[in-house]
Parts: structure tokens; sequence; C-alpha cells
């Protein structure tokens, strides 16, 4: 038995996304100028971002997104959980893929890392999103949804479980 149940997290995690879409939104540099960041960062030699001073269309779009995503999983957690187990765990395998993907691609393709650019070469097509902020956005994604990941797993185990006592008791009253 978990301390939090899966769908608490899911929950969590949402309202995570809604929050951060609301300082993409109003004040971006609050989220560039977390310590987290600034950590994670360092510890990959990774870029700081820059351009986070005031808000922009592109973090206004990263809002937009990120709002669209908390509402939707909010909206997801609270179905039916014979429903909603299977749809998550279709899911959440894929997010966790394209978050690992891109923290991957973050940390190996930066400036001087083993498929980097060598400095003073013209820039990629990902180069923008080479820094701190979008590599720690991913971990923490990336820890969040294989917590959800394993919790899934032992729940459709209960819950094939409890089907398959149902299943034996009307089995035995006939």
């Amino acid at each position: 038995m978990a301390i939090f149940s899966t769908f608490t997290v899911i929950r969590a995690i949402s309202l995570f996304h809604i929050t951060a879409a609301f300082l993409f939104l109003t004040a971006p540099k609050r989220i560039a100028d977390q310590n987290v960041v600034f950590m994670l960062g360092e510890s990959m030699r990774l870029n700081h971002v820059a351009s986070m001073d005031k808000p922009s269309e592109a973090s206004a779009f990263i809002a937009v997104v990120l709002a669209f995503l908390g509402v939707s999983d909010l909206t997801a957690a609270s179905m039916d959980e014979e429903i909603s187990i299977p749809y998550w765990l279709a899911v959440v395998p894929v997010r966790l893929t394209f978050f690992f993907i891109l923290s991957a691609y973050v940390y190996l393709f930066k400036e001087g890392g083993l498929f980097g650019a060598v400095s003073g070469r013209r820039a990629g097509i990902g180069e923008p999103l080479q820094n701190s902020m979008v590599f720690t956005i991913a971990f923490f994604e990336i820890a969040g949804w294989f917590w959800v990941f394993t919790s899934l797993r032992e729940d459709r185990r209960n819950l094939m479980k409890r089907r398959m006592e149902q299943m034996q008791l009307e089995e035995d009253s006939r």
C-alpha cells in the first residue's frame, strides 16, 4: 500500500502544471531563478536561461500548453478506476519516453557535450532547448511520471485481484 494513491500523485502533477502555467504567464523569471534549476543546471554544466526576464510570446505559449495538460490530466484522473488505470497505463509510458528523450537530448547535445557543437560553430536546430530550465522540468517530469507508472502497475494488479475474487464469488454462488 502506497503512502499516496496514484491518482493523488497525478492530481499533484496536474496542479503543478497549472501553477507553472500561471507563473510562465505572469512571471517566468520566478521559475528560471529557482535554486533547483540553478543547481541542476550547474551540476550538468548547462547554460542558464537569460531570456525569461519578462513574459513573452514563448512563455505564454508554454503557459497555455501546461494549463491544457493540467486541466486534461485532472479530468482524466477523476474517471472511474476501471477506465482510468488502462488509460494512464497507455499515456504514462509515452510521457516518460518523451521526457527521457528530451532530457537526454539536452544533456548530450549541449555545447561541449558528447554530441554537442564545438564552441564557435553555428547553432543547431534545438539549441534553445539546451538549458537548465528545460532539463530541470524534464527531470522532474520523469521522476513524477515514473512514480505514477510504478503505482499504476500495483493498482492494476490489485484491480485484477479484486476482479478474480469477484468472479470466484459469483461462480461459488451458482
